[in-house]
């Protein structure tokens, strides 16, 4: 089993939007697929077709209102065992973010108990970082998908923090989304983004698509709904990626 932890320095990156459809790519290709949620926002529910935002998930076993995380999940259409977090009160999300203070080896714990072969992933959606949630996720994970829009202040944020997630995980790879390489300023960002690395591989450009937002709202893919839009391209590249970074599957190696 394979950890891959889905973070972004700034807000509205798209990252959870991310992590929901490669955790449905990915189980489309055949992957047992856990996509666990560890952002307070508590929306990566809602992209995989839940109807209404889950009351109970992690961060209530974390705060000791439920026994077990894992009596909180679901299953959705496509196969994806999705973890939530819970919904919290302010004083409830400062009881969990003491908690992973004071247990800074509990998410690691935690998906010790999941069951899955060792063809599976675990994909963590994240708030932004650094916070104890992306922090332990970071640590727990085998690759870190750092998920950044092509904006001045998002990928300045970016690069400030790229050495040291660099030394917490060893894989760690961006991901530029919602990229329109009509603009000049996008174009020079993303240039500044392969010098600022180092040698940190970007991994994926994810175009911009109107789209998008409207097969959300209607409860339905990008991917399905214009399967030919570059956007629906570039998801699927990335989720091609992935399945080739996870050990092969049972079926590729007998073939």
């Amino acid at each position: 089993m394979k950890t891959i932890a889905l973070i972004s320095t700034a807000g509205g990156a798209g990252r959870t939007t991310l992590a929901a459809a490669l955790a449905t790519l990915l189980a489309r290709a055949g992957r047992e697929v856990v996509a666990l949620d560890l952002d307070p926002q508590n929306m990566l529910g809602a992209h995989l077709g839940l109807d209404e935002l889950p009351p109970s998930g992690i961060a209530q076993a974390l705060t000791g209102a439920a026994r077990h995380w894992h009596d909180h999940t679901f299953r959705n259409e496509d196969g994806v065992l999705f973890v939530p977090h819970g919904q919290v009160t302010l004083a409830e999300a400062a009881a969990c973010d003491a908690q992973l203070a004071a247990q800074p080896r509990w998410l690691e714990r935690a998906l010790g108990e999941i069951g899955l072969p060792e063809t599976g992933v675990v994909l963590l959606d994240t708030p932004r970082y650094p916070s104890p949630q992306a922090d332990h996720a970071v640590r727990a994970a085998d690759l870190v998908l750092c998920v950044t829009p092509p904006e001045p202040a998002a990928c300045a944020t970016l690069v400030a923090r790229l050495a040291a997630l660099r030394e917490t995980c060893a894989d760690v790879r961006l991901v530029v989304n919602r990229l329109n390489p009509a603009r000049e300023m996008q174009r020079d960002l993303l240039a500044m983004l392969r010098v600022a690395s180092h040698g940190a591989l970007l991994a994926q450009r994810i175009h911009v698509d109107a789209a998008l937002p409207e097969a959300f709202s209607r409860g339905a893919w990008l991917f399905d709904e214009a399967p030919h839009s570059q956007a629906s391209h570039d998801l699927h590249g990335l989720a091609h990626e992935l399945d080739a970074w996870l050990p092969a599957k049972t079926a590729d190696v007998t073939a």
